[in-house]
């Protein structure tokens, strides 16, 4: 199993591209923050809630030198789910990216805020 190549949706394209302006922090940071938020979240998103008009990311680049710790996570999360890796990573990968997206874009108002928000994670 590997990770394919990702598009995203366009909001999250539009929001990552915010985000990157209110931080300074790449869309690559950004959106490997966002998945690690969205599994955390215990119910399962739904892949199909996400248009893909967006940009596609290679994995290598979202995940850089951390693409087998965020394959680990996934094929954790996806076999808690019950949900087979081989037919479902690609899909719930795209669903993480995407929700925890929306997820961290009203916690985040500037580089301040996003390291707030990484000691309060840190805490729970």
């Amino acid at each position: 199993m590997q990770f394919n190549r990702l598009k995203m949706s366009s909001r999250t394209q539009s929001l990552l591209g915010m985000l990157k302006r209110k931080t300074g922090l790449t869309p690559n940071i950004l959106g490997r923050f966002a998945i690690c938020l969205s599994l955390k979240d215990p119910s399962i998103p739904n892949s199909d809630e996400y248009d893909e008009k967006g940009s596609e990311i290679h994995p290598s680049v979202l995940f850089g030198e951390h693409e087998k710790m965020f394959m680990a996570l996934m094929i954790k999360r996806l076999q808690h789910d019950r949900l087979d890796p081989k037919l479902y990573l690609h899909k719930q990968l795209r669903a993480h990216l995407n929700r925890g997206a929306i997820a961290l874009w009203p916690r985040i108002n500037d580089l301040s805020d996003f390291y707030e928000l990484v000691k309060e994670e840190r805490k729970t």
